[in-house]
């Protein structure tokens, strides 16, 4: 018997909502003091926030709503989005000058992360709301404590294909421990932008790969979810 799958409410359409909101508000705000043409991005986005509601009530199975030209056209838009942005960063050799300006950028390649793994999810994962959002393993390389925090601590990660920094008032955590954290939206947090969430302080097994995890132990995907759901909460 096929699944029919509650769209409205499943998890990984609503942090894609989310995240193209996030868009949108750095759209709308000019959040970046970067010389690009934001009617062109606002006219992507128009596409992609003109479908996400054929896709949330669809109401069919999860592998269908992947194969649905509506979702395709919104995983398209965000990356025309991405190409338009990412290239007037490079002709620019744009840096962020503010705290606010560093935020704003990390918020916009988290959202891109949220889209591009979309389909993914929705073909591979079932609807647990902790799969909304990427659970990875990585491996500290430096830890050291966040100035003027008296119990913060920012930690340089990889998981084998770029640099992560989380901030965290975990302690005990020492450069070459594998854990498990969630990509979560960014937080400045002290000054420092914390781009994902470690979920505890256990270390992984020596021998875990770093990458995206497809089984997460129960503790893990029990603190995910717990993340994701305050996701969807603020968007009430």
């Amino acid at each position: 018997m096929v699944r029919v799958l509650d769209t409205a409410k499943d998890a990984r359409l609503l942090v894609l909502e989310d995240a193209l909101k996030r868009l949108n508000e750095m759209v709308g705000n000019r959040k970046l003091k970067l010389h690009v043409d934001y009617s062109k991005l606002g006219t992507t986005l128009q596409q992609a926030g003109s479908l996400i509601y054929e896709v949330k009530y669809s109401y069919v199975p999860a592998p269908k709503v992947a194969e649905l030209e509506a979702t395709q056209k919104i995983v398209e838009s965000v990356a025309d989005f991405r190409s338009i942005l990412e290239e007037a960063i490079k002709i620019a050799g744009y840096k962020p000058a503010t705290m606010n300006e560093t935020l704003s950028l990390a918020d916009v390649f988290y959202a891109f992360r949220i889209t591009e793994s979309l389909i993914q999810k929705l073909r591979e994962f079932d609807d647990e709301p902790a799969h909304a959002v990427d659970i990875i393993a990585v491996e500290v390389s430096q830890v050291q404590a966040v100035p003027d925090s008296k119990n913060l601590f920012e930690c340089r990660c990889t998981d084998g294909s770029r640099i992560w920094k989380i901030v965290t008032n975990i302690h005990g955590i020492e450069a070459g421990s594998k854990l498990a954290c969630a990509v979560l939206p960014p937080v400045d947090m002290m000054g420092v932008v914390s781009e994902a969430m470690f979920l505890g302080g256990d270390s992984l097994p020596d021998d875990t790969a770093l990458g995206l995890l497809k089984s997460p132990p129960s503790s893990v995907l029990d603190q995910a979810r717990a993340q994701v759901l305050q996701i969807i909460k603020r968007m009430t």
